[in-house]
C-alpha cells in the first residue's frame, strides 16, 4: 500500500471528485471545490495508491497559533472517501502528520479497532430521515402536534432565497451569540453562491402573510439533502416556521429512491432533541483527535 501526501495544486480534481461521488456514502464536503471554498484553498491530502482512498487535510494554521488539521466551517465530515478497509484506515491515519493539533471528523462506518492508538475518538450525533418512501409515511414519524400543524398549513410553499440575503439574515440573527464566529458568515455566503452556481442546492424561505418565518441552505448531493445554516425569526419561532420549512423541503424529495434528509448533526442542548423528533435515525460519525502533539 502506497500513501502519498499531495499539495492542493497536485491533486487530480477529476479523479478525486469522481471518487467522492462514487463513494458508498457520497457527501459534498469532500468535493475539491467545497474544500477550496471553506478553506480558501488551504488544504492538502493523503491519497492511497492510485486514488483508491483519499483523505483531505484542511490546513488551518493561518487561523491559529497552534498548527491544526481540523474540520472547516460548514464541513461536517472529511471522509475518507473511496474503498474503505481496516488496513487502509489504519495506514491512512498513521500517515497524518503528528506535530499538529488534529480533530478529524470521519465516516461512521469506520471500524474503531482500526484507529491507531495515538488517537482518541468519540461518536457524534447526526440524524438522517429516509425519504425513499412517500411523504405521508415520512410524516407518520413526526410528533402528533407537528402532524396536526402541517395539516393546518396546507398553503405553505417553498420560495427561493438568495445566498446574499440568507448570509445577511444569519449575520443579523446569529451574530454576537456566544460561540458564533462572525467570520464564518463570509465563508457561508461564498459557499452558498458556489453550490447554487453548480446546481447542487439552493436557499429557501418560508413566509406567512408576507412575513419571513424561517430560511435555510440545502445542498443536495448523492440523494442526500443537507440542512445547513437554518435560521428562524422571532415570529417564526412562535409559529413553528422552521418545522414547517423542513417538512416542505422533505416533501420535495420524498418518494425518490435513495433520498435522505440529513439534519447535519448537533449536540447542542435542545437541538438534538428537536431533530430526533422528526423520526430519523442517528447515523452519527466519528471525531478522531490526537491524544498529544508537539509544537513545530
Amino acid at each position: 500500500m502506497r500513501i502519498s501526501r499531495l499539495r492542493r495544486r497536485d491533486i487530480d480534481e477529476d479523479r478525486w471528485n469522481a471518487l467522492v461521488g462514487e463513494d458508498a456514502r457520497p457527501l459534498p464536503y469532500g468535493l475539491t471545490w467545497w474544500l477550496d471554498t471553506v478553506t480558501d484553498g488551504h488544504w492538502d491530502a493523503l491519497v492511497v495508491d492510485d486514488y483508491r482512498l483519499v483523505l483531505p487535510l484542511p490546513d488551518l494554521r493561518r487561523a491559529r497559533i497552534v498548527p491544526a488539521i481540523i474540520s472547516p466551517a460548514y464541513t461536517q465530515q472529511l471522509g475518507p472517501y473511496g474503498t474503505v478497509t481496516d488496513e487502509a484506515i489504519t495506514s491512512l491515519l498513521r500517515a497524518v502528520p503528528q506535530r499538529v493539533q488534529i480533530a478529524l471528523p470521519i465516516r461512521p462506518d469506520v471500524n474503531p479497532a482500526a484507529i491507531p492508538a495515538r488517537y482518541r475518538y468519540r461518536r457524534r450525533i447526526n440524524y438522517v430521515v429516509d425519504l425513499s418512501v412517500p411523504m405521508p409515511q415520512v410524516v407518520k414519524g413526526f410528533p402528533k402536534t407537528l402532524q396536526s400543524l402541517l395539516r393546518k398549513s396546507g398553503s405553505d410553499s417553498l420560495e427561493r432565497f438568495s445566498p446574499e440575503h440568507h448570509a445577511d439574515l444569519n449575520r443579523k440573527l446569529l451574530g454576537g451569540r456566544k460561540g458564533i464566529n462572525v467570520k464564518h458568515f463570509s465563508v457561508l455566503e461564498r459557499l452558498m453562491l458556489e453550490v447554487e452556481r453548480r446546481g447542487f442546492g439552493a436557499c429557501y424561505q418560508l413566509r406567512e402573510d408576507g412575513e419571513l418565518l424561517a430560511a435555510g441552505f440545502f445542498p443536495r448531493f448523492g440523494g442526500r439533502t443537507i440542512n445547513l445554516a437554518p435560521v428562524s425569526t422571532e415570529l417564526g419561532r412562535k409559529r413553528r416556521g422552521m418545522s414547517r420549512l423542513l417538512a416542505l423541503v422533505m416533501a420535495r424529495d420524498a418518494g425518490c429512491p435513495g433520498s435522505r434528509f440529513d439534519f447535519e448533526g448537533s449536540e447542542l442542548p435542545g437541538v438534538k432533541e428537536y431533530f430526533a423528533k422528526f423520526g430519523g435515525e442517528d447515523e452519527g460519525y466519528l471525531l478522531v483527535e490526537q491524544k498529544a502533539f508537539g509544537l513545530l
